[in-house]
């Protein structure tokens, strides 16, 4: 949704989120930047000379979300497509399979999000029963971590070297094979429906409060075109803005297609290895329910480090997927080797997504190199904890997870994602559960958390956005409007907590976000992109 252009914007009788102008009640956008931040006296000065004045109505106005790590077209194809998400037991998955089927008349199936580990029994269908409950289609299920999936005898068909690589299972499918069929079935999915499926994707986004995303496209992943016309619906000004990253190796050509699509960097969904829920994540032991595998490594440190350093050679940020324990050793042994051999770039903030499974010695390393660690609050609160997915797969190790609030001790960089279709893009939800984590020791404050989802995506992108993701006089104006009922200041000593909320103390404070068990999440109600307004929900649609 895009909103009618104006030059300038008043808002006032609004409760602001601007540390250094504590009492603020009203801003003023000039040409996309905010030009002033002050309270009710100071904005009349400005109200003969705004375009528009909007009455917030009392509602909090705080920097707009950035959501570090999503796959847009995948993400809208879930939105109005086939969810599987909901899922608990074969029988269930299957009759939504034969009614999805039936609905579309022959065109490919195409799912996701099942997890059995949610399921009352985990037995998967064969390929026999997804044929039948199919009709024979062509049918693509990815998982919900989208590193193994269902598939039909019809998709095999069409890439039949796939049943002999590495991955290929009488069930599922993972690894080398899942990657092989994923590409021939998202070939399947017309210009028309990605560019309905991205639109839906970026009114998801503008609904939840989100003005930026970083997209995480790639050969393994997306395409060309798929990355393409994203970009150009984000330059015609529908969604939020969207930075691209694509994930290929250097030596295969990475470089020239970051140059070709302008992306931001070489990097994301380049994989060092897979996911714990599919045990494909690469691991120094094996999984303790699977004692026969320890996962998957694709890429080797060597590898690695030649992608770094012909990366930094080219003044271009890299990055990588990783997230077993043995995926961040291949990842961190490379980079140690770019820098030994004088070709790292530390100025360029280097990326590691997901950084799930660290050791101490990696969480020294990543700080040291000035690693951005691109992480997903949603995943300890889905699978962490006693008797989560976590701790079926990981043991004793699970507790060694997501490890944000010590990586932000140690002064590391951190920022938030929702890795959406994985998980839904929710902000303020992945900010509770990062406040909650299942490991005590790992939880961070609601205003670490809140940082870290909004102005640490902007500086994940590069130094030129530092002043980014933040309401002062000058920066770009990226915010949204949220029906708040209560506010705090969460911090660890209560006595600290009741100080910080006395308005002597000039602390601006953040919507209370409820218990660990019983969050309260606010309801976003405008989401401005560059001062333009793009979502405005009941009464506040006559500004659109």
């Amino acid at each position: 949704m895009t909103g009618t252009q104006h030059s300038s914007t008043l808002i006032v009788n609004a409760h602001i989120y601007c540390p250094s102008v504590p009492f603020a009640s009203a801003l003023f956008i000039h040409q996309g930047h905010i030009a002033w931040v002050g309270d009710g006296s100071g904005a009349q000065v400005h109200e003969e000379i705004a375009d528009r004045v909007i009455d917030a109505r009392g509602q909090f106005i705080a920097p707009a979300f950035v959501d570090a790590h999503v796959h847009a077209t995948s993400t809208g194809l879930l939105l109005d497509g086939l969810d599987l998400t909901g899922v608990r037991h074969r029988k269930e998955l299957l009759d939504l399979v034969s009614s999805y089927a039936r609905l579309i008349k022959g065109a490919p199936v195409i799912g996701h999000g099942w997890d059995q580990t949610e399921w009352t029994d985990p037995t998967l269908p064969s390929r026999t029963e997804i044929d039948r409950a199919s009709w024979g289609s062509v049918v693509y299920l990815s998982r919900i971590d989208v590193h193994s999936a269902l598939i039909s005898s019809a998709l095999l068909a069409q890439v039949p070297e796939a049943a002999r690589i590495e991955g290929f299972g009488d069930h599922s499918v993972s690894a080398q094979a899942h990657q092989l069929l994923r590409a021939q079935a998202l070939d399947h999915i017309t210009m028309d429906q990605r560019r309905n499926a991205q639109i839906a994707f970026g009114n998801h986004a503008l609904a939840r409060g989100i003005a930026s995303v970083h997209e995480m496209a790639g050969p393994a992943i997306s395409s060309a075109d798929d990355a393409r016309l994203l970009m150009e619906l984000s330059r015609n000004g529908f969604g939020p803005e969207v930075y691209l990253y694509w994930g290929q190796l250097a030596s295969e050509g990475g470089l020239a297609m970051v140059q070709e699509l302008g992306a931001v960097g070489a990097g994301g969904d380049l994989f060092i290895d897979g996911a714990i829920g599919s045990r494909t994540a690469a691991l120094h032991s094996e999984y303790s329910d699977a004692p026969d595998t320890s996962g998957v490594s694709y890429l080797t440190s060597e590898q690695v480090s030649d992608h770094v350093s012909a990366c930094s050679d080219a003044n271009i940020q890299s990055g990588f997927h990783v997230i077993g324990d043995r995926g961040m050793s291949i990842a961190l042994d490379g980079i140690t080797r770019s820098f030994d051999k004088g070709r790292f770039n530390k100025r360029l903030r280097h990326r590691l997504e997901h950084a799930e499974l660290t050791t101490n010695d990696h969480m020294q390393a990543i700080t040291q190199f000035g690693i951005t660690s691109s992480m997903q609050p949603l995943f300890d609160s889905l699978w962490g904890g006693p008797g989560g997915m976590y701790a079926n797969r990981l043991g004793e190790r699970s507790h060694q997870m997501n490890r944000w609030g010590s990586l932000l001790s140690q002064g590391a960089s951190v920022c938030f994602s929702s890795d959406a279709p994985v998980t839904d893009m929710d902000p303020w939800r992945a900010v509770h559960a990062a406040m909650f984590h299942n490991n005590v020791s790992e939880r961070i404050s609601a205003r670490a958390a809140f940082s870290a989802h909004t102005r640490a995506g902007w500086r994940a992108l590069g130094a030129q956005f530092d002043g980014t993701g933040v309401i002062e006089v000058g920066s770009p104006a990226h915010l949204a409007m949220w029906d708040v009922e209560n506010y705090s200041v969460q911090v660890p000593d209560q006595r600290v907590s009741s100080w910080s909320t006395d308005p002597r103390s000039a602390t601006a404070p953040l919507p209370d976000l409820g218990s660990a068990k019983n969050p309260s999440i606010p309801t976003c109600t405008m989401t401005l992109v560059g001062g333009q307004i793009r979502h405005a929900l009941g009464d506040l649609e006559e500004y659109l």
